[in-house]
């Protein structure tokens, strides 16, 4: 399932634009990460604060490279961020519901 089809990520020309930008990762189309980039350590590298699912409260400082970035979805805010998020939700709700009654 993808999330923000509504949103779309700008092209980032300038690693630094990586900074302060929210994000969600995945893994097998499922949501495997969300949080922040919160600085650029080094060439390629950034510093990235995890948040929890449950609460959305920050949890872990994680380092990342760019590689393991590449495949990300990017927000300039958080509310784009959380929008994001309850689109993604709603989604997958709406699949789940419907493949209970195709087994009824």
């Amino acid at each position: 399932m993808k999330i923000g089809r509504a949103h779309y990520m700008k092209k980032l020309t300038d690693p630094c634009d990586f900074v302060g930008r929210f994000f969600f990762s995945f893994k097998n189309d499922e949501l495997q990460w969300q949080g922040q980039i919160i600085s650029k350590v080094s060439e390629g590298v950034f510093l990235v604060q995890l948040h929890q699912w449950t609460t959305g409260e920050s949890s872990s400082q994680v380092l990342f490279s760019v590689p393991d970035m590449m495949a990300w979805k990017f927000y300039d805010t958080a509310e784009d961020w959380r929008s994001a998020l309850a689109e993604y939700e709603s989604n997958k709700a709406a699949v789940t519901r419907s493949l209970l009654r195709s087994t009824d």
